[in-house]
């Protein structure tokens, strides 16, 4: 009975997770863009991009890829 129950806290956990990471993602591609270093294009991520998109250690700053000109790297991101 323990175990079962263990089992569904975990997975209301879970679930919990990943609305939030849904909404808080959803939020940001919303309201904010980045802009290519090398190019100078502005771009969005999607919702399952921007969630993957390794942080910095900086605030506001994910590594990121262009999609105009391939540029992979730092990237700040831009409140629309």
């Amino acid at each position: 009975m323990n175990l079962i129950l263990g089992l569904i806290q975990s997975l209301l956990v879970l679930i919990l997770a990943v609305v939030f990471i849904y909404k808080y993602t959803g939020n940001y591609t919303k309201t904010t863009h980045f802009v290519c270093p090398i190019c100078s294009s502005r771009f969005k991520l999607s919702k399952l991009n921007f969630a993957f998109a390794f942080k910095t250690g900086v605030v506001n700053e994910r590594i990121v890829t262009c999609p105009v000109c391939g540029y992979k790297g730092r990237m700040p991101i831009v409140n629309d």
